[in-house]
């Protein structure tokens, strides 16, 4: 099959979608407009290996027909294009632009990665269409208002965004697949599944009403793999892949966090999320866009768990759509809501500590380790050291607490001290576990 087999079966299905009035078509017109354009510049010879970009358009372009076929012969389809197909069929009022934003999202998540592992692909072939769409959907569109023109700028800057930060997560997805498709079919399967699942997300997310965009500037246009080889940094924090869940600096981090806590306990709110946006950063490794809305989620969770009698279904709701933006960032947490309830059980756990001064922090630390063992993928056994750092500079917290919570107490000085202590524990053993696993490769 060449580009112009693919053009024209793309022509017959776009004929096909028009007739029976499928909103599919929307995003279906726009890439079969796309394929054309790639198809002119091949025959003008605008790239060097005219074979090569056929293969890859081709082997792209694929994915997404047999997934279309597939669902208008009512056969089950891959989870982000069910999400997308659905909405076009449960949604009819839905603008036109919007569906083309769910085809491409389904498209590039999670059919590029496929592609790429066939043939090495310039992601840049998709954007280079976003200004020539905006003139195609006009056709499709109601006019335009006085917002719409106002905001076609910030449109399109949008857009050149969402793809530049799409194209980074695709290569990595790409080469995740291709690690595991080296260890057996199985291994890549099990990969496959867990992007299928990440996208799907991803999708359903933008079907919600409501402002698409700042959904996208919150939670990326693009979803990530977690590497089979996790980074881990030390001085910078940044890691030899640019940062992630498993890159932070424990002095920068642990400092952030015993300042974060003197504003909690003092109950500075404002000073709090100024706080909270640094640690959100400095320890998980997100953007600064995706940190700012990760830090609102953590101020909203410990205003609600701060009065004595605690909501603690509202901060468990808060902290499960925090894990759910790592989950967007980095592909794990895989369970955003366990890792939530993980997270608010020491929040309870340290309550009830701190109520019966001198009592076993045992408890204390188990849940903290629990906490740790699951965010980074390890026994509890490796990461106790952390809990037990933790813990600690939690009674000298208590204690600064229970004397009058001056600002310019010693205490806080110890209970950083302890926090740092901490985080370089829990660097340390997931440094350790990455080791072996080199080893034992």
């Amino acid at each position: 099959m060449s580009i112009d087999d693919v053009i024209e079966r793309m022509t017959v299905l776009a004929d096909e979608l028009r007739r029976d009035g499928d909103t599919r078509l929307a995003f279906h017109a726009t890439y079969l407009r796309t394929t054309q354009a790639v198809a002119a510049a091949l025959r003008a010879g605008a790239f060097e290996d005219t074979d090569w970009v056929d293969r890859w358009d081709v082997a792209f372009a694929r994915l997404y027909l047999d997934a279309l076929d597939a669902s208008r012969r009512g056969d089950p389809v891959p989870e982000p294009w069910a999400v997308a197909f659905s909405a076009a069929a449960a949604q009819p009022g839905l603008p036109a632009v919007r569906h083309v934003l769910l085809g491409m999202n389904a498209h590039i998540n999670y059919d590029l990665p496929q592609a790429l592992l066939a043939v090495i692909s310039d992601a840049e072939l998709l954007a280079v269409r976003v200004g020539a769409e905006d003139a195609e959907l006009q056709h499709l569109e109601p006019a335009p208002t006085w917002r719409d023109r106002a905001l076609q700028p910030a449109n399109r800057a949008a857009t050149r965004r969402f793809l530049r930060e799409s194209r980074a997560k695709v290569w990595a997805n790409a080469l995740e697949l291709s690690r595991a498709r080296q260890a057996g079919q199985d291994a890549y399967d099990a990969r496959l599944a867990q992007l299928e699942k990440l996208c799907g997300a991803r999708v359903a997310d933008l079907v919600r009403p409501g402002p698409v965009l700042l959904r996208l500037a919150a939670g990326g246009f693009g979803v990530q793999l977690t590497g089979g080889r996790p980074r881990v940094a030390y001085g910078d924090g940044r890691g030899a892949g640019g940062g992630g869940l498993r890159s932070f600096d424990p002095v920068k981090v642990g400092s952030l966090e015993a300042e974060l806590w003197v504003t909690y306990y003092r109950r500075q709110w404002a000073r709090f999320l100024v706080a909270s946006l640094r640690v959100v950063h400095g320890t998980f490794g997100m953007d600064w866009v995706r940190s700012c809305h990760g830090a609102w989620l953590v101020l909203r969770a410990n205003q609600l768990w701060a009065p004595s009698a605690g909501d603690l279904a509202g901060a468990r709701r808060c902290m499960t759509r925090f894990y759910a933006l790592l989950l967007l960032t980095h592909g794990e947490p895989a369970d955003p809501a366990r890792a939530a309830r993980l997270e608010v059980d020491w929040w309870a756990a340290h309550r009830e500590h701190a109520r019966a001064p001198g009592s076993d922090d045992g408890p204390l630390v188990t849940a903290l380790a629990r906490l740790y063992a699951y965010l980074y993928n390890t026994g509890e056994a490796a990461v106790r050291p952390a809990a037990q750092h933790r813990a600690r500079a939690m009674d000298i917290s208590d204690r600064w607490v229970h004397g009058g919570r001056e600002p310019g107490s010693p205490l806080i000085a110890e209970e950083r001290d302890e926090l740092i202590r901490c985080y370089a524990a829990l660097l340390g053993a997931v440094h350790r576990l990455i080791a072996l696993g080199h080893r034992l490769r």
